[in-house]
């Protein structure tokens, strides 16, 4: 059966499927995968980086696997497929499900150990796989199947649908399995048959009117999870054309030129990965292309969707959904353009079709309304767990009207419209980013090291962004144990997402008194101790915040290992990418294999700074768009540009921000020598971007006296100077500066072969950044400068030793001008949580120069008694 509708641009008859209704849920997968392909055959089905098939191709390319499994004489026992992301994984699922087989899908990211215990678990022998894995398929199953070798290749559509159709199966019939994680310390397999799937197909996509045939879904969730199976299968049962986007193995700066590449109009997608794609997209840039943005499996705060909101059309919707491995997808939160975006956590909305929710009391009963276990009744859930009857007796049932029941472990609050919010779970079960971990399991790994006694591991949320981290509990069976020890023995058995991010060592498990484990008065983590010394240099310090922020932790040392504090392939993607969008380092650089070869902070901060390449030297733009008139920051004396990047992020999207450093300290380049002649070269550099003003300057440090000569020198050939903002400079007087040599003669003579040979020597890392510091301070010591009539803003670090000092700016300010005191030391002041004080100090001033608020207090001109 099929429908006809025009082509958009030039109005010809398009063959497009029936759609996909409530009514076909009692057909087989298989028979509603024919019946699209026969009728749009030539209507693009799948897509990935190396190219698209057409439904007709994918029919005839699943029906060669089909082939090669009878060849095999497989049976009915699941068949596994371990390929890599992309078109060829779905071409082999649907050729096993056209076997008759259940398909389970392996990622061959995740340890050969545990896809040994899946596929011994499932009794799957036979593998579909590709040369590039057909070793690591070999390890786990005895019988490899090539993809495509059969002896006689189907040639026609009807060939291919024939066979495709021939196995005996029945709709009741298991389509595949799929694993999760097991509160008894091994995995759980799912079973799902074809009403299942065509259930779930029809209310993600049409019954909740998500997307239909005509759309564009751009899908970014793994094969091997169920989410990313059952999702790739409703697309195609929908006969949308689907594109895959891998983002384990490529940057998520290209997400966005992809997604306009391939015309999407609906982008599926993680929370994690929604996260990192709107902190790398540019201000002001959008996705206008896009009008539904689905994501699930985790909990989702009304910040982040403002934060998704920036970066898609303003018709975009956005949808959070809730499911689970047992049920499929269970109910969805809409927000529609013009809905304002709840407070706090996202509710997981109201029921899909086909789903009814109720809460379980004490005494059993249930409610449809209040608090308390969330009792889900569908015709369309998982036929149960795999071979499990146990576990399914525990949690599978039926209610009185004869629909099938699952007891989650998510305890629910239904309101009296029906909306669900989740309170928490029943078990001990948490969601690391997205996806589901039974800590039993991590448990079960630690407990068989022969150098750990005991050991919980437990879900604690994290105190930065309340999303929850694993935290592990020991008890060493040996003198000495630390936790770089206990991650890497739970990373060598279990996906990365599974390590935890904190080890607590004790002398014993805290119990009752009857002896169990009492988990309340598990000890809380202690502050943790960074690994190796703090950051020493302005890039340092940012390179620390982005490995900080990816892996939610509130600190890191330059010893820390990105892989021993729990990092994973995802969160490894999340740092490349936010090395790349927002330092401005070329995609080229970043790599899974320079993170590998790099591990701790301190080394891939110096890998990354080694390779970098900025096409303006001393010139970095931090936020280049905007409305406003730009705001030209100066580095200090051995300071990066990049030291000013948590400022101009606190200023918001529409506050360009242009930063500058010293000539030399990150390009070949010998210094400049004077004041002047610094802020000449600035001024050169500058004005290839802004040839004329308004200007608006500020500089930290010796940065502030070079940007006061850079408003004399601008004001001396008529342009405009409407700001000067000082942020914790000595003043321009040799008095007041430090003293550049010190200590007896050897270490002055030492001091001064430092200052002669900057820029000179090879670039060998923190010396080359300390020299230039050195160098600066010899600078300051020699210049003077003629009092500025402007408006300025003198900032200054309250915390800081020198603090005093720094604040006497009056006898070289003639003009009007304000002075702030903020938290902080001079390096912290720029470094969050202090930077939030600068950057409200500077955006009084900035927005009272655009007419935006009030005028502060009248300005301030210097008394002579200062003087």
């Amino acid at each position: 059966m099929q429908t006809s509708t025009s082509d958009p641009v030039d109005g010809t008859p398009v063959r497009r499927a029936a759609p996909l209704s409530a009514a076909m849920t009692g057909t087989r997968v298989i028979d509603r995968l024919v019946d699209v392909a026969l009728a749009q055959p030539d209507a693009t089905a799948l897509g990935d980086a190396t190219g698209t098939v057409t439904y007709g191709e994918l029919l005839r390319a699943a029906a060669e696997v089909t082939a090669a499994l009878s060849a095999a004489a497989t049976g009915r026992d699941p068949v596994g497929v371990l390929r890599g992301p992309g078109v060829g994984t779905m071409v082999a699922v649907l050729g096993v499900i056209g076997s008759g087989a259940p398909v389970l899908v392996l990622d061959p990211t995740t340890p050969a150990a545990r896809l040994r215990h899946y596929v011994q678990a499932a009794g799957t022998s036979v593998c579909v796989s590709e040369p590039a894995f057909a070793a690591d398929a070999a390890q786990v199953c005895t019988t490899v199947v090539a993809t495509g070798s059969v002896e006689q290749p189907v040639r026609t559509l009807q060939e291919a649908a024939a066979l495709l159709r021939g196995a005996p199966s029945t709709p009741a019939d298991p389509v595949a399995v799929a694993y999760t994680s097991g509160s008894t310390g091994k995995p759980k397999g799912l079973s799902y048959d074809s009403e299942m799937l065509m259930g779930d197909a029809w209310a993600t996509a049409v019954g909740t009117g998500a997307y239909d045939v005509d759309d564009v879904v751009a899908n970014l969730l793994p094969a091997a999870f169920s989410a990313g199976l059952t999702n790739a299968l409703c697309g195609l049962q929908v006969g949308a054309t689907q594109q895959l986007f891998d983002p384990r193995s490529r940057p998520i700066t290209e997400l966005p030129g992809w997604l306009r590449d391939v015309g999407a109009t609906v982008l599926l997608a993680s929370p994690a990965i929604l996260r990192g794609l709107a902190s790398t997209m540019p201000p002001g840039e959008r996705l206008d292309g896009l009008r539904v943005v689905i994501f699930a499996g985790e909990t989702v705060h009304g910040t982040e969707l403002a934060a998704i909101r920036r970066v898609v059309g303003e018709r975009c919707e956005l949808r959070n959904r809730y499911g689970s491995s047992e049920t499929g997808l269970l109910a969805e939160f809409v927000l529609r353009p013009d809905d304002t975006a709840p407070p706090g956590a996202t509710p997981v909305g109201w029921p899909m079709p086909g789903k009814r929710f109720q809460v379980r009391a004490e005494d059993g009963t249930l409610h449809d309304h209040g608090k308390g276990p969330l009792v889900v009744s569908s015709a369309w859930l998982s036929s149960g767990y795999w071979q499990e009857p146990e576990l399914d007796a525990a949690v599978f049932g039926h209610g009185e009207d004869g629909l099938r029941t699952y007891l989650t472990s998510d305890v629910a609050d239904i309101d009296d419209d029906g909306c669900v919010r989740l309170l928490g779970r029943t078990d001990h079960s948490v969601k690391i980013r997205g996806n589901l971990v039974e800590p039993g399991e991590v448990e079960a790994v630690l407990f068989a090291r022969p150098e750990i006694r005991e050991a919980v591991v437990t879900g604690v949320p994290s105190p930065r962004t309340g999303h929850m981290r694993l935290v592990a509990h020991v008890v060493p069976d040996v003198p000495r144990l630390d936790a770089s020890t206990v991650r890497r023995a739970v990373r060598d058995v279990l996906p990365g997402f599974m390590v935890p991010q904190e080890v607590v060592f004790l002398p014993a498990l805290p119990r009752t008194e009857r002896g169990k484990l009492d988990r309340a008065a598990l000890p809380p983590v202690p502050e943790r101790a960074t690994g190796g010394s703090p950051a020493r240099t302005d890039w340092e310090r940012v390179v620390a915040g982005l490995f900080a922020r990816v892996l939610e932790l509130d600190e890191v040392g330059m010893d820390d290992d990105f892989f021993a504090l729990g990092g994973d392939s995802l969160a490894a993607e999340a740092l490349l990418a936010a090395v790349g969008g927002e330092l401005g380092v070329d995609q080229d650089v970043l790599s899974t294999a320079l993170l590998t070869q790099a591990p701790t902070v301190g080394a891939f901060a110096e890998a990354v700074r080694r390779r970098r390449r900025p096409e303006h030297p001393t010139l970095v733009p931090l936020q280049p768009a905007g409305t406003r008139t730009p705001l030209i920051c100066v580095a200090g004396a051995g300071g990066v540009a990049l030291g000013f990047r948590a400022l101009a992020q606190r200023l918001g999207p529409d506050q360009p921000v242009l930063a500058l450093q010293a000539h030399g300290l990150e390009n070949r380049g010998l210094p400049d020598w004077s004041v002047a002649a610094a802020a000449r070269r600035h001024l050169r550099t500058l004005r290839t971007v802004l040839p004329h003003g308004p200007y608006r300057l500020a500089g930290h440090s010796l940065g502030a006296v070079v940007a006061l000569e850079m408003a004399h020198q601008l004001r001396a050939v008529g342009e405009e100077v409407e700001l000067l903002a000082v942020l914790d400079s000595f003043p321009p007087d040799p008095t007041l500066s430090p003293r550049f040599f010190a200590g007896g003669p050897y270490r002055r003579l030492k001091q001064l072969v430092s200052l002669v040979t900057t820029g000179l020597l090879p670039d060998r890392g923190l010396g080359h950044y300390l020299r230039f510091h050195r160098q600066g301070m010899a600078l300051a010591r020699r210049h003077r400068s003629a009092p500025w009539p402007g408006r300025t803003l003198v900032v200054i670090a309250r915390d800081d030793e020198h603090a005093e000092v720094r604040a006497r700016w009056a006898p070289h300010l003639t003009g009007p001008w304000t002075a702030s005191d903020v938290p902080g030391d001079h390096v912290g002041m720029l470094h969050e949580p202090n930077v939030a004080a600068v950057a409200e100090a500077l955006r009084r001033e900035l927005e009272a120069l655009d007419g935006r608020a009030a005028e502060p207090e009248p300005a301030r001109t210097p008394d002579p008694a200062d003087t």
